[in-house]
């Protein structure tokens, strides 16, 4: 029955992916239209061959028929972690608290877009970083104009943070030890980061802000900003090309683990100043790293992080979202079991506003949390 279902559930997510921008703003919680393509099927085939662990949930108690729901749930790439993570919740909806389907769609456009595809595809649930869900509302993010159309469902699923390490050679050299004295001293920097437009590499250009620099007065000084993939950012730590680096990831992140083994590096702690300017003017959550989670970390870390959060629809009634919440927080250990990238999340402060960057909580989760108690 599974095996069938995860069939009928990526290609019904698929056709509706490859329809979504002829549909606008497709009706929440509807059934998806059909399309075929070529590339369409290939992804179908792909996305069959990697399905997630079997989960001994619990069935819910307690919450309104969902026999007759279908859910769209979009996701990253296939194979990835958080793709995995999404189809196993997607079953535990299916089997435990009874939806029709929860069909995935591994189309979602990343952190920094992933706000916009709630009215633009008439998507129902999404994984959503706390952080950049609140910019996307307040002033709009990758240079387009605010959007709405989404709530909070349960925040700090992930624990994520702004990992960074700086060669000590250029500690050394500059006679430093804190980025804080990196920029007093404008001293030429040379960052390495991912992408633009991806959360990893916000964190270098928010620092940037906070410290009142802008790019070109950085290549001024003789530093700058190098935007790449992790291993290129690791193999240019080791060869001398950057001297820092700045990932949004967690404390099992294999990158930055490679890097402690292969470079000669320092993980910063940030002053309190600047954590709390990303907590209470970004929106982002104090996020702690345990000690030696990498070579030569011997201390905990506390950086700014904005957690994997999962954010519906703002159109899903109540008891849908009730649904969603209480089948997911009851069947939270059995997740984890299979997912460690979960272990932070606690239902018991998943409503929290610091968890969900601030933004709106969608009454139906809402209703949940109160009933448990955990807002009081």
């Amino acid at each position: 029955m599974r095996k069938r279902l995860f069939s009928k559930l990526m290609a019904s997510a698929l056709a509706f992916s490859m329809a979504a921008g002829l549909a606008g703003c497709g009706s929440s919680g509807s059934s998806a239209p059909t399309a075929t393509t070529t590339a369409a099927q290939d992804k179908a085939a792909a996305a069959e061959t990697t399905a997630a662990p079997e989960i001994e949930g619990t069935k819910t108690e307690g919450i309104a028929d969902m026999s007759g729901t279908t859910l769209n749930f979009w996701s990253d790439k296939v194979g990835s972690g958080s793709y995995n993570m999404i189809v196993a919740m997607s079953k535990v909806l299916e089997e435990d608290a009874g939806f029709q389907a929860v069909n995935v769609d591994p189309s979602y456009p990343g952190g920094m877009g992933a706000p916009y595809i709630f009215k633009e595809n008439g998507v129902d649930l999404s994984f959503v970083n706390g952080a950049p869900a609140k910019w996307a509302m307040e002033t709009g993010t990758l240079e387009r104009e605010p959007t709405s159309g989404y709530a909070a469902v349960i925040g700090g699923l992930t624990q994520v943070a702004y990992i960074n390490c700086i060669s000590n050679k250029f500690l050394e050299e500059n006679h430093v030890s804190t980025i804080e004295e990196v920029f007093e001293k404008k001293l030429p920097l040379r960052i390495g980061c991912s992408s633009k437009g991806s959360m990893d590499a916000e964190g270098a250009y928010l620092l940037l802000e906070y410290f009142g620099v802008t790019e070109d007065e950085l290549n001024s000084w003789g530093g700058g900003i190098t935007n790449q993939g992790g291993d290129q950012n690791a193999e240019a730590l080791a060869d001398g090309q950057i001297d820092f680096y700045i990932d949004h990831t967690s404390s099992a992140s294999s990158t930055m683990a490679q890097i402690a083994t292969t470079c000669d590096v320092t993980f910063l702690q940030w002053g309190d100043d600047l954590v709390n300017w990303f907590v209470n003017e970004k929106g982002y959550d104090k996020i702690t790293i345990p000690a030696n989670s990498f070579k030569g970390q011997d201390t905990e870390l506390v950086l700014p992080g904005s957690p994997d959060c999962l954010f519906a629809n703002e159109n899903l009634s109540e008891d849908v979202v009730y649904a969603i919440t209480k089948c997911l927080s009851e069947n939270r250990d059995a997740l984890v079991k299979e997912y460690a990238s979960l272990s932070g999340w606690d239902p018991a402060t998943a409503w929290e506003s610091q968890k969900i960057g601030g933004c709106p909580l969608h009454p139906g989760a809402e209703k949940y949390y109160r009933e448990m108690g955990y807002i009081k």
